[in-house]
């Protein structure tokens, strides 16, 4: 069976290259071609150097086309997508192509459907539901011949598929469209799976852990707010940031200086081993993201043993919905972000207790994989 998989943000995440590899490792029939339309500018660092183990056929694209134009007007960036496609992949023998999300690659896809037959899924991300959904309504129409003529339209995490159902564009229609939603969270390397630890032995009990790239979503200078206010109550307060990059790394790193008897910055780190005892020395794991699909990260920082801190209505909301393994925020009140640091880091061996009972093994790529071949079949 041959697989055409759509992706923009090929470069700076390794969900699509880690589901990809997952797909084909799980069943050797699986032709996979993955075609990234790489994005003009992209904001994040480019990751596919720690992409060696790739068991899929990588076609790439470069953006040439007029920037502002791509990014103002919504039917000019399909057709420059749409024209790449054609351009560099063979769609003659494809039997089905995977959209990475509804609109932006979505919409290509149902071209390739209405012009050439080609049937396919689509996914529903964080972008989907908090952008076009919500600020987009000249898009609902569009959106609405999507999902209708898609396969099956899969769902990152359980929020997503929420917002989704109640959208002013779906309301009406989520009924009707229940066959074809599924379900499926991302996965996380098993090497964090292999690793987990929940042991006191070396971490630093009042200490709030980040890691992350500092842009405007990710909202890093809101946490540090939230610490200034924590520590008001407790001084012993520390934050640990690990990442960087990004449109509010001069911010961060003003604030980061301003601030260094409590915060210290790690810079990037990619080496897991290295990631994982940083996480043990650490109480706490926060992020408070404006916008997240999922957040892999909270899972990986739930095997360290932290309990997490996140975004209230976004992507790991309802995740572990029977469990006490974290806390959720609003995201604009520093005030609330402090509160509930303070309440996790008071309560943090009751809800350590919760985390071991996760299991994890459901969260392994096999296991994503598994359910992603069901769909495809």
């Amino acid at each position: 069976m041959n697989v055409l998989y759509l992706t923009e943000d090929y470069i700076g995440s390794r969900v699509h290259h880690n589901l990809c590899r997952s797909i084909v490792d799980a069943d050797s029939q699986i032709d996979m071609t993955v075609f990234a339309f790489n994005r003009p500018n992209y904001p994040l660092r480019d990751l596919r150097g720690t992409y060696n183990d790739a068991n899929y056929r990588l076609i790439e694209s470069a953006f040439d086309g007029n920037m502002l134009m791509y990014r103002a007007l919504f039917p000019y960036k399909i057709r420059c997508k749409y024209r790449q496609l054609m351009q560099k992949v063979d769609t003659a023998n494809i039997d089905l192509v995977v959209a990475s999300t509804l609109f932006s690659d979505g919409a290509v896809a149902y071209r390739l459907w209405r012009e050439r037959g080609i049937p396919y899924v689509v996914a529903v991300r964080g972008t989907d539901v908090n952008l076009y959904l919500r600020l987009m309504p000249q898009l609902y129409h569009l959106g609405r011949q999507i999902i209708a003529n898609a396969r099956k339209a899969v769902f990152i995490s359980p929020v997503q598929r929420r917002k989704f159902e109640n959208s002013l564009a779906f309301r009406c229609l989520a009924a009707n469209l229940q066959p074809k939603l599924v379900t499926i969270t991302n996965g996380i390397d098993q090497i964090w799976i292999d690793n987990q630890y929940f042991a006191d032995d070396n971490r630093n009990p009042d200490t709030i852990l980040y890691i992350g790239v500092f842009d405007k979503n990710k909202n890093v200078a809101t946490l540090i707010e939230a610490c200034k206010i924590a520590r008001e109550q407790n001084p012993r307060l520390t934050l640990n940031l690990v990442g960087g990059g990004g449109a509010c790394e001069p911010q961060i790193m003003k604030q980061i200086a301003q601030n260094a008897d409590w915060i210290k910055f790690h810079g990037p780190v990619y080496d897991k081993q290295k990631l994982m005892q940083i996480c043990r020395e650490n109480a706490v794991f926060a992020m408070i993201s404006k916008s997240e699909t999922f957040g892999l990260v909270y899972l990986e920082a739930l095997t360290q043993g932290l309990p997490v801190i996140y975004t209230d209505g976004q992507g790991f909301s309802g995740v572990m919905p029977d469990l006490n393994v974290g806390l959720a925020v609003n995201p604009k009140s520093a005030a609330d972000v402090a509160e509930k640091l303070k309440t996790a880091l008071v309560n943090r061996k009751s809800m350590v207790n919760d985390i071991r009972k996760v299991d994890f093994d459901e969260f392994c790529w096999p296991n994503k994989a598994q359910k992603w071949l069901s769909v495809i079949k």
